[in-house]
C-alpha cells in the first residue's frame, strides 16, 4: 500500500514538473516570412510559441534601425506593414517579441532586397539653386533623391520652350549650365528627370539675364600672397581664390618659375570659390605656380601670372604630428628614442624590448635630420649606473659605451653611491660594454662632485635630471623616475644658470 501511494505521488509530482518547466519555456520568434514586395511596402508575418505583443524594427543600415511598426495584440500569429521602402536602397529589419508575462525575444537582422520592387512614384527634385546669372548665360543647380537623368527646356515664353539641355548620366546632384543667351531677357525653364523606371518629374522656373558684361574670367581674394597669411605649412601649402564666373580650374607648381611640371586638378565642378591643396612639398622651399581656369558660362579660359609661395621649415610642433615623446623609430636599421626634439640611439635589442613591445616606427630621413643627437645606449643601462654580476667583486661605472672598473671602495663612497645604487649585472649585459679605463680618482668622473648622482631641477622648470658623470640626464615621465626607485624628497632645486652649465647626457628610459 505504501508502495502505491509512493508511486501516485511521484506520478503527480513529475506531471506538475512538466507543466512549471513547459510553463517558463523561453519565449521564441519562429517561421520569419516576408510577403511579396508591393510598391514601396512589404508585409513581414511571424509567429511566436506563446501570445506576445511585437514590434518591427527597419532602416538603411544594420546597425541603425530607427523606424518601427508595431502589432500590439496579443497573439501568436503577427504581422506588420513595413512602408517608405525605395527600389534599390538598402533595407535591414528585426523583430522583438514580449510575452504576456513580460518575457523578451528578439531576432536576428534580416535584409530586403528591393531592387526587383516595382516602382511608379518619379524622383522628388529639391534644392533647386540659381547658381550664377549673367549677360549670356545661367547656372542651376539641384537635386533628386534617387538617381536620375536630367534635361532642362528654357525659351523666352513658357509655353514654348525650344531648346534643351541635358545630361546622359544617371546621378542624384545636377548642374546645368544654359548659355547662348539673349541679355537683359526673362527666360522660362523646365527641369525635367527620368529614373531608371522611366517615371518622370518636373519643376518651372524663370530667370532674367543681365546687362553687364562677362567678357573675361577674373579671379580675387587671392590668398596667400603674403608672409603673414598661414595657409603654408612645411609639406603642404592650401590656396584659395575666387572668379567673377563659374569655372573649373587646375594649378601648375614647380620648384622653377620655368619648370611647373606637376598639375593639380583644382575645380572639378563649375565653382565661383576654388580651393587648392598641395600636398607632399618640400619644407623650407619657395615655389611657383599658375592658375588655369575655364568656364562653360561664359565660354572663355584664363591663365594666371606666375605667383610663388614658401614653405614653413619643419618644427617641433608640426613634427608632433608624426612623432610624440617616447616613441621609437627606426631609421637604417638603428632603433632611436624621440624625446623633446632629440633622438637617442640604442644601440641594444634587450633595451629596446625592455621599452616597448610595439615595433619602432619607420621615419623618414627629412624627419629624422630635425632631431639633435644624443648620448646614445650600448646595453640597458643608462651613463653613470654602478653595475657588477651577481658572484663578482668588480663594480663597474658605465661612461658611454664603456664599464670603467673603480679602483676602491672609498671612490664609490666619494662619488655619492652607496650599495644600494649597484646594479646586478649579467656577463651577457656587461659585455654590451667595451673595457674601459680604471678610474682611481674622482675628479676622473666630474668635475662637479657634489651633485654626481643627485637629482635636481631649475628654479623656474619641472623637468627632473639625473646628475652622473658629468653630465644631466632628464627622466622623460614620472614613471620612468619611480621605475629606478627614486622619490621626490631627493630632488635638490639649483639655479636655471647651474643647470644650464651642465651639459646634455642621455633620456633616461
Amino acid at each position: 500500500m505504501t508502495n502505491k501511494l509512493l508511486s501516485i505521488f511521484l506520478l503527480i509530482f513529475g506531471i506538475n514538473l512538466l507543466i512549471v518547466t513547459a510553463a517558463k519555456a523561453d519565449l521564441e520568434i519562429y517561421d520569419i516570412k516576408m510577403e511579396p514586395i508591393q510598391e514601396g511596402a512589404v508585409r513581414i508575418v511571424w509567429s511566436t510559441n506563446e501570445s506576445s505583443t511585437g514590434y518591427v524594427f527597419f532602416g538603411k543600415t544594420q546597425e541603425n534601425l530607427p523606424l518601427y511598426v508595431g502589432d500590439v495584440t496579443l497573439s501568436r500569429l503577427h504581422s506588420a506593414d513595413l512602408t517608405g521602402l525605395r527600389k534599390g536602397q538598402d533595407c535591414y529589419y528585426k523583430i522583438t517579441a514580449t510575452g504576456q508575462n513580460g518575457d523578451q525575444a528578439e531576432s536576428f537582422v534580416n535584409y530586403i532586397d528591393t531592387s526587383k520592387m516595382l516602382d511608379t512614384h518619379g524622383a522628388v527634385i529639391s534644392n533647386i539653386k540659381k547658381l550664377q546669372i549673367i549677360d549670356t548665360a545661367f547656372a542651376l543647380s539641384f537635386s533628386t533623391d534617387e538617381l536620375v537623368k536630367a534635361s532642362v527646356k528654357y525659351g523666352t515664353a513658357a509655353n514654348a520652350l525650344s531648346k534643351t539641355w541635358s545630361n546622359s548620366s544617371f546621378k542624384q546632384e545636377h548642374t546645368a549650365i544654359i548659355s547662348g543667351l539673349k541679355t537683359n531677357t526673362r527666360y522660362f525653364f523646365e527641369i525635367s528627370v527620368k529614373d531608371k523606371d522611366n517615371n518622370i518629374s518636373t519643376n518651372t522656373g524663370d530667370v532674367t539675364t543681365t546687362n553687364q558684361k562677362y567678357n573675361e574670367i577674373k579671379i580675387s581674394n587671392l590668398v596667400p600672397i603674403g608672409t603673414n597669411q598661414t595657409a603654408i605649412m612645411p609639406e603642404a601649402a592650401t590656396i584659395t581664390w575666387n572668379s567673377n564666373v563659374l569655372a573649373t580650374a587646375d594649378i601648375s607648381y614647380g620648384v622653377s618659375p620655368k619648370s611647373l611640371n606637376k598639375t593639380v586638378k583644382i575645380t572639378t565642378t563649375a565653382s565661383l570659390s576654388h580651393k587648392a591643396s598641395l600636398s607632399k612639398l618640400e619644407s623650407n622651399t619657395t615655389y611657383y605656380y599658375k592658375i588655369k581656369m575655364k568656364s562653360d558660362l561664359n565660354k572663355k579660359s584664363f591663365e594666371s601670372q606666375i605667383y610663388s609661395f614658401k614653405t614653413a621649415a619643419m618644427n617641433s610642433e608640426y613634427l608632433k604630428l608624426y612623432f610624440n615623446n617616447g616613441d621609437l623609430v627606426k631609421f637604417k636599421s638603428i632603433t632611436y628614442l624621440i624625446y623633446n626634439n632629440t633622438k637617442t640611439p640604442i644601440n641594444n635589442s634587450e633595451k629596446v624590448k625592455s621599452i616597448s613591445l610595439t615595433p619602432a616606427k619607420a621615419i623618414e630621413e627629412k624627419y629624422f635630420k630635425q632631431y639633435k643627437d644624443s648620448l646614445p645606449y650600448y646595453g640597458i643601462f643608462h651613463d653613470g649606473q654602478l653595475v657588477k654580476e651577481a658572484k663578482g667583486s668588480t663594480v663597474y661605472l658605465i661612461d658611454g659605451k664603456y664599464k670603467r672598473p673603480i679602483a676602491k671602495w672609498e671612490l664609490v663612497k666619494a662619488l655619492n653611491y652607496t650599495s644600494k645604487d649597484i646594479a646586478i649585472a649579467s656577463k651577457t649585459q656587461l659585455n654590451a660594454y667595451k673595457n674601459g679605463t680604471i678610474i682611481k680618482a674622482a675628479k676622473e668622473v666630474t668635475n662637479n662632485i657634489a651633485l654626481n648622482n643627485k637629482l635636481v631641477k631649475s628654479t623656474s622648470g619641472s623637468a627632473v635630471y639625473l646628475v652622473a658623470n658629468g653630465l644631466k640626464m632628464v627622466f622623460p615621465n614620472q614613471e620612468t623616475f619611480l621605475k629606478y626607485g627614486y622619490s621626490f624628497s631627493e630632488i635638490k632645486t639649483i639655479t636655471d644658470k647651474e643647470l644650464k652649465n651642465i651639459k646634455d647626457g642621455q633620456v633616461i628610459i
